[in-house]
C-alpha cells in the first residue's frame, strides 16, 4: 500500500471510528432510558438486561455505518484541505483518484461489511435481544407462533391459520378461522383470502362459511364480513418480526413462493430492496462526502463537516422512508421507491465527483 493512500486511510478510519462510537453510544444510552423502567417494573435480573443490550450493539452499530462514512470522509478529507495537504498532492501532479479513491474503495468496503455483517451477526444477535426481552425481561409470552411459512393464533374458543400476517398494515392472507364448542368440537370454519383490520374490528373478504346447526351443515359464500378475534394488531406485533429474521436468501425465495401462489409480496419485497440500498447507501454517501470536501476547499474542517453530514444523514433517511412507505403503499413500484434516494443522492455524487478541482 502506498504511503499516501495510509495516510488518507488513517485520517479516515479516526474520524470513522469516533462517528461510529458517538452513534452507537447515543443510540444505546436513549434506548436504555426508554426501557429502564420496564426492566425494574419487570424486577428483571442484572445479567439479563445487560445481556439485552450487549446483543443489541452489533445491529445498532451496523445501522450507523453509512452516516459514519459520510462524516469521516467529511471531515476526513476536510482536514487535508484545511491544512493545505491537497493542495501540495496536486502540486506535486497527483491526480484526484490518487488522494480521493482510497476513501471511495473504503466506502465500498464498508458496504460489503454492512451489508455481510447485517444478514448474520447482526440479525441474529438482534433477534437473540429481542426473545431475552419478551421472555426473561418484559415477560409477556404469546399465544402466537409461525414457522417461515405458517402464522398460527389460538384463541379462547378459536384457532386461526394464516399463510402470512403484515403486522405494518393488519392483514392476514389466506386465512382458515376454526371456532370449537365448549366441547372442543368444531361448529364454524372460515376461509378467506384475507382478514383485514379496519381500526375498529377485523373483516374478512371474499371467502366461504361453514357451521354446523344440530347435525346440519350450511354452507355460504361472501364478498366481506366482519369477524370476531378478540385481539388488535398490537397483540400480534411478534409475527413484524417475520421478515426481519429472515437472511436475505430466504427471505428471497419466500417472497418469491408468496407471489406465486397469488399473495401479496410487497412488504416483503420491500424488505429485501431496503436491506440492500441501505448497505450501499454507504458507498453513494461516501462518495458525496469527499466530491463535497473537495470543493469546499481549505474551508472544509470539523464543524462543517458535522454540520453538513448530519444535514445529509437526515435529507436521505427522510427520502428514502418516505420512498419506503410508497412502496409498501403500491403507490409506487418496489424498485422505484426504495432505490430513488440512492438513486438521487448517486447523480449527485458523480456530478460533483466530475466537477471537482483535479
Amino acid at each position: 500500500m502506498k504511503i499516501i493512500t495510509r495516510y488518507v486511510l488513517r485520517h479516515f478510519a479516526a474520524v470513522f471510528g469516533v462517528a461510529l462510537f458517538g452513534f452507537g453510544g447515543i443510540y444505546l444510552v436513549v434506548d436504555f432510558f426508554e426501557r429502564l423502567d420496564d426492566i425494574i417494573e419487570k424486577k428483571a435480573a442484572v445479567p439479563d438486561a445487560v445481556l439485552y443490550f450487549v446483543c443489541k450493539v452489533p445491529a445498532i452499530l451496523i445501522q450507523g455505518i453509512p452516516m459514519a462514512v459520510l462524516l469521516a470522509s467529511l471531515i476526513g478529507v476536510g482536514l487535508l484541505q484545511r491544512n493545505r495537504e491537497i493542495i501540495a498532492l496536486r502540486a506535486a501532479g497527483l491526480r484526484v483518484w490518487v488522494y480521493a479513491g482510497p476513501v471511495v474503495a473504503a466506502s465500498l468496503g464498508l458496504a460489503l461489511v454492512t451489508f455481510t455483517a447485517g444478514e448474520t451477526l447482526g440479525r441474529s444477535l438482534n433477534r437473540t435481544a429481542e426473545t431475552l426481552w419478551r421472555d426473561h425481561i418484559d415477560k409477556k409470552g404469546t399465544p402466537l407462533g409461525f414457522v417461515q411459512e405458517n402464522v398460527w393464533y389460538r384463541g379462547d374458543d378459536f384457532f386461526l391459520q394464516a399463510r402470512t400476517y403484515d403486522a405494518r398494515a393488519g392483514v392476514f392472507q389466506g386465512v382458515s378461522l376454526y371456532c370449537l364448542d365448549e366441547s372442543f368440537r368444531l361448529r364454524r370454519r372460515l376461509d378467506a383470502q384475507r382478514v383485514v383490520w379496519t381500526g375498529s374490528g377485523w373483516r374478512a373478504e371474499k371467502g366461504t362459511v361453514l357451521e354446523w346447526e344440530s347435525g346440519t351443515a350450511r354452507h355460504r359464500r361472501f364478498e366481506a364480513t366482519e369477524v370476531s378475534l378478540g385481539l388488535e394488531p398490537k397483540d400480534l406485533a411478534v409475527a413484524g418480526t417475520l421478515p426481519e429474521d429472515l437472511r436475505w436468501d430466504d427471505l428471497y425465495v419466500y417472497a418469491q413462493k408468496l407471489g406465486d401462489e397469488g399473495y401479496n409480496a410487497v412488504p416483503y419485497r420491500v424488505e429485501l430492496h431496503t436491506r440492500v440500498a441501505t448497505a450501499f447507501a454507504a458507498l453513494i454517501l461516501g462518495v458525496i462526502g469527499v466530491s463535497l470536501s473537495l470543493h469546499l476547499g481549505h474551508r472544509g474542517g470539523i464543524a462543517l463537516g458535522i454540520t453538513m453530514g448530519l444535514g445529509l444523514t437526515f435529507l436521505y433517511l427522510v427520502l428514502f422512508q418516505t420512498g419506503a412507505s410508497f412502496a409498501r403503499s403500491e403507490m409506487l413500484p418496489v424498485s422505484v421507491g426504495v432505490w430513488a434516494p440512492n438513486a438521487l443522492f448517486a447523480a449527485v455524487g458523480a456530478a460533483l465527483w466530475a466537477r471537482a478541482p483535479q
